[in-house]
């Protein structure tokens, strides 16, 4: 099902040809606020230009970012190769509008794409239309926003970001977006002085915006970090005149501390420094492709974050996304250094609940441990030979029998048979994969790699019994808009039966006493795991007793062809790592193979050249449904 996934195009970009564009926008002084007009609802600010300089000046100091010269008074708006800076008078919701597009067309497919905003944020109320993907209504406001009688007040609407975003990925360009504003109505840049919000605002008669044919996280990507949860301060620090941002203070400062850092290592060190500095005020927000580095391709590889709790090393991971006892795990400092394929401290699970392990390390803890870690799985315990696999080709069963997952069995519906000059891996629905010769020096590693995908997911699944408190639809609509997600139509025994030219609405009904976050994954006919719902790496509130959510309008599936889709919604008191079970299709070869805990073993001499917070789950539910597409 190839629409769940991005295009294989997207990955053709050259990480050594790509490069690093940004927007950088800062706005202290704004025409409609209180200093201009009578009665309106928020001040200037004093540092977010301020702000503007410091990230600006660490980008340049780490990363080499040919930044240009710094916009002032006299001149607003400057601009070098890669890089757009507007601030106050030039910041229109025209212009920065009109900078990011700029920026966009100059981009080549495996870019990256930097926008930056510091100042003023607030929300707008539609109720008929939540099309975003975090279903957090939030704007940004431009030097002209609030203009009376403009249409939507002139705020960048978190739907034209969410356009832009999808425009962006959609060419093969990556999306890197930090937000220095708030995005709440009763938020504040500064509890004691400026806000850094302004009133509600009422937006209606949206159009519902088409996502592109690219579901999950692969291919390019997009990264978001906010300076503040919905209903948070973002405050800013020293006297007037001098002011600071603390999250693009804290940011700026883990730039230049850990140039090379990952994303999701730049957003553990700004949670932790942002919320000591606030008292636990303020807390940033991250979400997307967090395993990526600034201008660098996401790295495919499940991490998960270990903590030190009473003396055990606790991961946030358990049995619902696929964690197994015995499963051996490398634990590091860092995500960066967990992707780098080397060696960390070893240890392995051996207490199991529905969302977290309880690690056992195999030395002694070395003193001065880090209170986080990282851990990376290198040795997965399938607890005995749970996949079958009858093997015709013989000279592919010394490969085979290096896999102690699995057994030889000539009646399995998963077949290895001779192939032309290679060999064909088949399973119930038809081909899986096509290697090359045996005797070829990547045959071994790309058949463990394929093997590891289907028996990940078989297992998996075996283990999911559905579980009271969620129910989950999957049906065709006609007409998206007007589809109630707390309906669903009746479903024959099997599953439902889906056309293959007509869209595919995925929904939710929350059926627990209490709120619940969901996640819904598709597995496709050649065992590829795609995240759903959210879409695209977001991070969804709680859906409250007896809510339903489904898939934005405009973002519905549409297959390609026919084939079988199986759909699983997980759903619990406490948010899931559940995009750590996404993975391509068996006949995709990964990049990353050699980390996989499988295909590893083969990665060695003529393949190598080849080659948060968090809480326990206590309360979860469980369903499935097995949908067949045809034409």
């Amino acid at each position: 099902m190839k629409t769940l996934m991005l295009a294989s195009a997207l990955l053709l970009g050259s990480a050594a040809q790509a490069e690093v564009r940004a927007v950088f926008v800062g706005i202290d002084k704004y025409e409609n606020s209180r200093a201009h007009v009578q009665g309106a609802g928020f001040d200037d600010l004093s540092g977010a230009v301020g702000d503007t300089r410091r990230i600006r000046e660490a980008l340049a100091g780490s990363q080499r970012l040919d930044v240009g010269a710094m916009p002032d008074d006299a001149n607003c708006r400057t601009q070098s190769a890669l890089v757009h800076t507007l601030i106050n008078s030039c910041a229109t919701k025209a212009a920065i509008l009109g900078a990011w597009n700029r920026a966009l067309q100059g981009a080549q497919v495996g870019d990256t794409l930097l926008l930056y905003f510091a100042g003023h944020g607030s929300r707008f109320l539609d109720d008929a239309t939540l099309d975003q993907a975090s279903r957090y209504n939030s704007t940004l406001m431009a030097h002209d926003a609030r203009r009376p009688g403009a249409v939507a007040g002139a705020d960048i609407l978190d739907h034209e970001v969410r356009r832009f975003i999808d425009l962006a990925t959609s060419r093969g360009v990556n999306i890197v977006t930090w937000f220095d504003s708030c995005n709440s109505g009763t938020a504040s840049r500064d509890g004691n002085s400026a806000t850094r919000t302004a009133p509600d605002l009422r937006v209606s008669g949206l159009v519902p915006i088409k996502s592109p044919l690219q579901y999950g996280s692969y291919g390019a990507y997009r990264v978001h970090l906010g300076a503040a949860g919905d209903g948070q301060d973002a405050k800013e620090v020293g006297a007037v005149g001098a002011r600071a941002g603390v999250f693009t203070t804290a940011l700026s400062n883990a730039i230049i501390a850990t140039p090379r850092a990952s994303f999701a290592d730049l957003a553990a060190r700004v949670v932790e420094d942002v919320t000591r500095a606030t008292g636990g005020r303020q807390r940033p927000h991250a979400e997307g492709a967090l395993r990526a580095t600034l201008g660098g391709p996401e790295i495919k590889v499940p991490t998960f974050e270990v903590v030190l709790d009473g003396g055990k090393l606790v991961m946030a991971g358990g049995g619902l996304v696929g964690i197994t006892v015995g499963s051996r795990f490398d634990l590091f400092a860092s995500t960066g250094s967990a992707l780098g394929g080397g060696s960390g401290l070893k240890a392995h699970v051996v207490e199991l609940s529905a969302g977290s392990a309880v690690l056992q390390p195999e030395s002694a803890l070395p003193p001065g441990l880090p209170g986080r870690l990282v851990a990376r799985e290198f040795a997965h315990d399938f607890g005995g030979q749970v996949l079958r696999l009858a093997v015709a080709e013989p000279a592919a069963l010394p490969v085979v029998q290096k896999l102690g997952f699995v057994a030889l069995d000539p009646a399995s519906r998963f077949r290895l048979a001779a192939d032309g000059g290679g060999v064909l891996l088949s399973g119930p629905a038809g081909p899986l994969a096509r290697l090359p010769a045996a005797s070829a020096p990547q045959f071994g590693v790309q058949l463990a790699a394929a093997l590891e995908k289907v028996a990940r997911v078989e297992q998996w699944l075996a283990r999911l019994q559905p579980r009271d408190g969620v129910s989950l639809c999957v049906q065709n609509v006609d007409n998206p808009d007007e589809l109630d997600p707390k309906w669903c139509p009746d479903q024959p025994p099997g599953g439902p039966i889906l056309k293959v030219d007509k869209p595919i609405m995925v929904s939710v009904v929350n059926k627990a006493p209490a709120p619940r976050f969901v996640t819904v994954l598709a597995i496709g006919d050649k065992y590829s795991v795609t995240q759903v719902l959210p879409g695209f790496g977001a991070r969804d509130p709680a859906i409250d007793a007896g809510q339903a959510v489904r898939i934005p309008p405009g973002q519905e599936l549409l297959p390609d062809g026919p084939g079988r889709l199986r759909f699983v919604v997980l759903s619990s008191d406490r948010p899931l790592n559940a995009g750590v079970l996404e993975q391509s299709d068996t006949d995709v070869i990964d990049g990353q193979a050699c980390l996989s805990p499988v295909a590893r073993q083969f990665c060695l001499g003529a393949d190598r050249a080849r080659a948060g917070g968090w809480s326990e789950v206590g309360q979860w539910s469980v369903g499935i449904v097995n949908a067949v597409v045809k034409p």
